[in-house]
């Protein structure tokens, strides 16, 4: 039904999730691991990456269907960095259901708070449900 709330997603990451992540998509770019150069570069610390946070997004898609979904499409936008130690919440609602002869599909709205209720990330995603 639209307007259906996904079970939010709450996450905290740290430094060794940021730092493997980092090291899995081979992103070298030190502002994920070294709080120095991060620094450096006016940040308040290291940072979350945009693709840890569309993972996360993902992560909220699958919990929210119970694994009985493909995700189909994942857009999103960052406005506010992620440092560790912050606690993000992710949330999703129905936007739209298209509904087919063969397939169903379901349209959501996301967003990612941090713990001060500041906008960290939106975007939208699609499932369509498992035979």
């Amino acid at each position: 039904m639209v307007g259906t709330e996904l079970k939010s997603l709450v996450i905290k990451p740290d430094y060794q999730q940021i730092f493997m992540y980092s090291a899995i998509t081979w992103n070298r770019h030190v502002i994920h691991y070294n709080r120095q150069k991060a620094r450096d570069e006016g940040l308040p610390d290291v940072v979350v990456q945009r693709g840890l946070i569309g993972n996360y997004f993902a992560q909220l898609l699958e919990n929210g269907m119970h694994h009985c979904a493909d995700i189909l499409r994942l857009e999103w936008r960052v406005l506010q960095s992620a440092v560790p130690g912050d606690t993000l919440t992710c949330s999703g609602v129905v936007k739209q259901i298209h509904e087919q002869v063969a397939d169903t599909q379901i349209e959501f709205d996301l967003l990612m708070l941090n713990q001060n209720r500041e906008l960290v990330a939106k975007g939208t995603g699609t499932v369509q449900l498992a035979d």
